[in-house]
């Protein structure tokens, strides 16, 4: 008697695993066949977001929660949400995507959800990894200030968090590449044309001068890592006010490079006044008055580089005179 009832337990528990493996299957099938006809995206409500991110899953879920509504005017909202849309294309087109979905909750059809999480601002990003039966797993969010808001970073943070390979598939812009081609046989021609009257100024040793003083300061400005990130040009910050200068050595703003730059060109020009042109003025009075005007623009320009070294680390102790 005692066998048959453990014979009929088993059973049971086989049927009621079974069941529950055929729900998850179909709850991934869902899934993916709304991932498949809207491009990789699956459009979220407040039930579908609480359906698929909760209980037992055999896939990763991110989550981008917007206001794009014309009331709120979130613009950092609508210049991720393509980038957003890049990346869960792309994850698409590779060999398994029921792996990782892409999901995309709206303000408007998820009012419920953002008073759950207690959310005030937009937009937010939120990675939740596979889950076991009755297991609670904490979703990962993507810091979107100090990692920025382009395709590419936004991939990396998806392919550290799940473990896959998460490509960004950029399609080619044939137009930009005919303006850029078009420009660049124009100014070849146009160089050709003006040589012979110019042929002094591409030779005289200022222009180059002048040439590596700018690709130096493009360099140390942070241009180049601009390229590469795209990250912002400016952040919102608390009241209200704009950040230009974003905390911490591995981020940095758009607005944030043009600064240290025109820092940096400041200083190379005072710097070169005393040393080229400062000595060939014949007056001794003039002379000595362009020495202080050109020192104490060092000194008070160098002093503003410190003052933006501070706000990069907090933790800098030295200053000159703010």
């Amino acid at each position: 008697m005692k066998r048959s009832l453990v014979l009929v337990a088993a059973i049971l528990l086989q049927c009621l695993a079974m069941v529950y493996a055929e729900a998850t299957d179909a709850k991934t099938q869902r899934l993916a066949k709304m991932a498949k006809n809207n491009n990789g995206l699956v459009k979220l409500t407040s039930n579908t977001y609480t359906q698929f991110t909760e209980g037992k899953r055999n896939y990763g879920m991110v989550v981008l929660l917007t206001a794009l509504g014309d009331y709120f005017n979130c613009g950092p909202c609508r210049e991720f949400d393509p980038e957003y849309k890049l990346v869960a294309s792309s994850f698409q087109s590779t060999e398994d995507p029921t792996r990782v979905f892409f999901g995309h909750l709206d303000f408007k059809d998820g009012q419920a959800i953002y008073q759950k999480l207690g959310l005030q601002t937009a937009p937010n990003v939120l990675y939740f990894p596979p889950a076991k039966p009755g297991q609670k797993v904490e979703p990962t969010k993507y810091d979107l200030a100090r990692s920025g808001f382009s395709a590419e970073s936004f991939a990396n943070f998806v392919s550290r968090v799940s473990g896959l390979h998460v490509p960004v598939k950029r399609p080619f812009d044939y137009f930009s590449f005919g303006i850029k081609a078009f420009l660049v046989v124009g100014a070849a021609a146009i160089l050709k044309l003006l040589y012979r009257h110019f042929s002094l100024v591409f030779h005289h040793k200022n222009t180059w001068a002048a040439f590596s003083i700018l690709f130096i300061l493009i360099m140390i400005s942070g241009q180049m890592w601009n390229q590469i990130r795209n990250p912002p040009y400016v952040m919102p910050g608390p009241n209200g006010k704009m950040n230009f200068v974003a905390g911490g050595f591995q981020q940095q703003l758009g607005l944030e490079s043009r600064i240290v730059a025109a820092i940096y060109g400041i200083l190379a020009m005072a710097t070169v006044a005393l040393a080229v042109f400062v000595p060939k003025i014949k007056d001794k009075q003039h002379q000595r008055i362009s020495t202080y005007v050109w020192v104490m623009c060092i000194f008070i320009v160098f002093s503003g580089l410190m003052n933006l070294f501070k706000l990069k680390n907090g933790a800098y102790p030295f200053r000159i005179l703010f």
